[in-house]
């Protein structure tokens, strides 16, 4: 089953903090950093909801499995953050979120997506390079860990017309 995916609302900065939280342990951003980065101008995000359902045979409403936050930099937008809840991952959901702002970005014209990861972030990493992300730079000791820094790697995707969608 696909996630259903819909748009950040300007008011979900404290939901949002407590499932970065969950995702990021060792940096989580408060609610108050999602404020401000929810009202930067060209601020955008998606949620992504599963249905409870799928796992048992009981009804249940649709459980939120992570959120994309992205901003419109002129010509290029940059993935801010990308949470997927531990107990969601591997379903989907970041596949989707990507998806979901590679077609934002096609949207809006702009000419490529750019982000940063951790170096140590192997998961995030097979995702990235199994949707079309390239390393283009680093930023050296980037990232608090409790053993210390880590660096950031730096990926860029170019939006075009065989490339605006990520398939599932």
């Amino acid at each position: 089953m696909s996630p259903r995916i819909t748009q950040i609302s300007d008011n979900a900065a404290e939901p949002l903090a407590l499932m970065h939280r969950d995702c990021f342990p060792d940096d989580p951003w408060d609610a108050a950093s999602f404020a401000r980065l929810l009202a930067l101008y060209g601020a955008f995000g998606y949620l992504a909801w599963l249905d409870a359902a799928a796992d048992d045979d009981a009804p249940s409403d649709d459980a939120l499995g992570g959120f994309i936050l992205a901003r419109d930099l002129g010509g290029e937008a940059e993935i801010l953050t990308l949470c997927v809840l531990p107990r969601m991952r591997r379903l989907g959901i970041g596949r989707a979120l990507l998806g979901a702002v590679m077609a934002e970005a096609g949207r809006r014209r702009l000419g490529s997506v750019v982000l940063e990861v951790a170096a140590d972030n192997a998961a995030a990493h097979l995702l990235y390079g199994a949707t079309g992300f390239v390393r283009v730079g680093m930023r050296p000791r980037y990232y608090r860990r409790d053993h210390g820094a880590i660096d950031a790697l730096i990926l860029r995707r170019p939006i075009g017309a065989a490339r605006d969608r990520v398939q599932p």
